[in-house]
C-alpha cells in the first residue's frame, strides 16, 4: 500500500493541472474578449460600464458591401427583469441620424443624452443591408447629466481641505540669541520668493468634468476642433453671443473653440466675459434615414403590378439648423422609379420636438406629374418657435392622400431631417 500511494498522488496532481491552466488570461470567464469583436461592424466608444453626459460621439466601424443605412438606438436597461415576466420590453429610440456611407474607426453619430433621463441604458447599432438588418448591442451605459448633490458637496469639501493645507506652509523660525534690529528688505525680492497660491487666481477658466469635445461653434452640429480631457483646465475667452451659454476657450496647444457649459466646471471671475459670435453653419445636404419610427400615413389601396413608384431623394434645409421664430425653407427631391407617369401629388412636412411630437407645425408641398425615370424638386416653408436648444425632427410623408396608385406604397414615409433649434431672438 505504501508503494502505491505516491503514484496515486501523481495521478491527482495531473488531473488538477488542466484546471489550473484554465484560469489564465484567455479563460472564458473574462468579461471581454477582443477576438470576438467583428472588425467590420462594431462600437468602439463608449465602452461598456461607462458614464456619459451631454452630447456623445459614438465611434466604431460599419464597413459592409451592401449597406442601405445605419444608426444607433438606445433604450432603458432593465436589470431586474425575470425571464418569466410578461411585461413587454421598452421600445428602441433613435439616438443618431442615419447614415449611408461606410465608416471605419470613426464617428458613427452623435447621441444627445440631454433628451434622456439619468439611468442605465443599452445601445444598439442597427445596420440595414440588402440581406436584412444586422445588430450590435452594447450595455450597460449610464447617463448622468444631473449628478446627485452629495457628489458635488464631497468634491467641494475635499478641495477646501486641500486648500487649507496648502495655505499653511511650514515656516522655519530663525533662532535669535540677542535682540537685533531687522534691516529693511526689498519687497520685490519677497514677492518673487513667495509661491503663487492657485486658490487666489481669479482668471476665468473651465475644468472638464468628462472627456469633452471642443467645437467650432456653440452647437453639436459644428465640427470638432479639439479635446479637453477630464480634469484638465482651459482659459475662458468669452461666451457665445447667441445666449446658449457655451464657453469660448483656448486650449494649451493654442486651439480655440466652444465647449458646452454642462460638461465643465467654470471657475474664476465670470462677470466681464466677452461675447463671441460663432461662425454660421453652411447649408448642407441631410442624409435620408429610412428606419426612424414615425407616425404611419392612412392605409393605401393595393399596389398595381405596373405604374409609377415615388421615392425621396435629397432633403436640404436653409438655414440649417433652423432659428427660433424665423422661417426656414426645406427643399425636397422626389424620384419616380416606376414605369408610368405619377400624376400630381402632395408631400406633407411636419416639424416637432424629437421623441414627444410636441410643438408640431406642418405644411404641404405640391408636385406636378413626374414622368417615369425622372425627378423633380420643390420646396416648402415652416416657422418653429417652440423647444429652443432642443432636437427637432422634420418628418416627411410622400403622397399623403394616396393620390397616386404606385407599385410600392410602402416607401412613401419615414424620410426625416434632424436639427437643434437655435435661440436667435427668442
Amino acid at each position: 500500500m505504501r508503494a502505491r500511494f505516491p503514484g496515486f498522488l501523481i495521478i491527482v496532481m495531473l488531473l488538477l493541472v488542466p484546471l489550473a491552466l484554465g484560469q489564465d488570461g484567455n479563460s472564458v470567464i473574462e468579461p471581454y474578449d477582443e477576438m470576438m469583436v467583428n472588425p467590420d461592424v462594431n462600437i468602439s466608444f463608449p465602452p461598456p460600464v461607462y458614464v456619459v453626459r451631454d452630447s456623445v460621439d459614438i465611434r466604431g466601424t460599419v464597413n459592409l458591401p451592401n449597406i442601405l443605412s445605419f444608426f444607433v438606438e438606445f433604450r432603458p436597461l432593465i436589470v431586474d427583469k425575470m425571464d418569466t415576466d410578461d411585461q413587454p420590453e421598452e421600445p428602441w429610440s433613435p439616438g443618431t441620424v442615419p447614415q449611408r456611407l461606410s465608416v471605419v474607426d470613426d464617428i458613427l453619430g452623435t447621441w444627445n443624452t440631454m433628451m434622456a433621463r439619468d439611468g442605465l441604458y443599452e445601445l444598439r447599432l442597427k445596420i440595414n443591408t440588402g440581406d436584412g438588418p444586422q445588430y450590435v448591442r452594447l450595455s450597460p451605459i449610464r447617463v448622468e447629466n444631473n449628478p446627485p448633490p452629495f457628489v458635488e458637496e464631497t468634491t467641494q469639501t475635499e478641495v477646501e481641505m486641500q486648500t487649507e493645507v496648502e495655505e499653511q506652509p511650514e515656516v522655519e523660525q530663525p533662532q535669535v540669541e540677542e535682540p537685533q534690529v531687522e534691516e529693511p528688505q526689498d519687497p520685490t525680492a519677497e514677492q518673487e520668493s513667495e509661491p503663487v497660491d492657485e486658490a487666489l487666481d481669479d482668471s476665468p477658466r473651465v475644468v472638464a468634468q468628462v472627456n469633452s469635445n471642443v467645437r467650432a461653434g456653440d452647437n453639436t452640429l459644428y465640427q470638432v476642433v479639439g479635446f479637453l480631457l477630464e480634469g484638465k483646465s482651459a482659459k475662458i475667452l468669452g461666451t457665445s453671443s447667441r445666449g446658449t451659454s457655451w464657453y469660448f476657450i483656448e486650449l494649451d496647444n493654442g486651439a480655440r473653440g466652444f465647449i458646452h457649459p454642462n460638461i465643465v466646471r467654470a471657475e474664476g471671475d465670470l462677470s466681464n466675459l466677452e461675447r463671441i459670435a460663432p461662425p454660421p453653419l453652411p447649408p448642407t445636404p441631410i442624409p435620408i434615414p429610412t428606419a426612424i419610427p414615425v407616425e404611419a400615413p392612412p392605409a393605401a389601396p393595393a399596389a398595381p403590378a405596373s405604374g409609377p413608384n415615388l421615392v425621396f431623394g435629397e432633403i436640404r434645409m436653409e438655414p440649417h439648423p433652423a432659428i427660433c421664430n424665423e422661417t426656414y425653407t426645406i427643399h425636397v427631391m422626389i424620384h419616380n422609379n416606376g414605369n408610368g407617369d405619377s400624376g400630381g401629388f402632395n408631400v406633407e412636412v411636419r416639424d416637432s420636438r424629437r421623441g414627444t411630437g410636441e410643438g408640431q407645425v406642418t405644411t404641404q408641398i405640391g408636385y406636378p406629374p413626374i414622368p417615369a425615370g425622372q425627378s423633380r424638386s420643390a420646396f416648402g416653408r415652416l416657422t418653429q418657435n417652440q423647444y429652443v436648444e432642443e432636437e427637432h425632427h422634420v418628418n416627411l410623408f410622400l403622397d399623403i392622400h394616396n393620390q397616386v396608385s404606385e407599385t410600392n406604397e410602402g416607401d412613401n414615409h419615414g424620410a426625416t431631417a434632424a436639427y437643434i433649434l437655435r435661440r436667435g431672438g427668442c
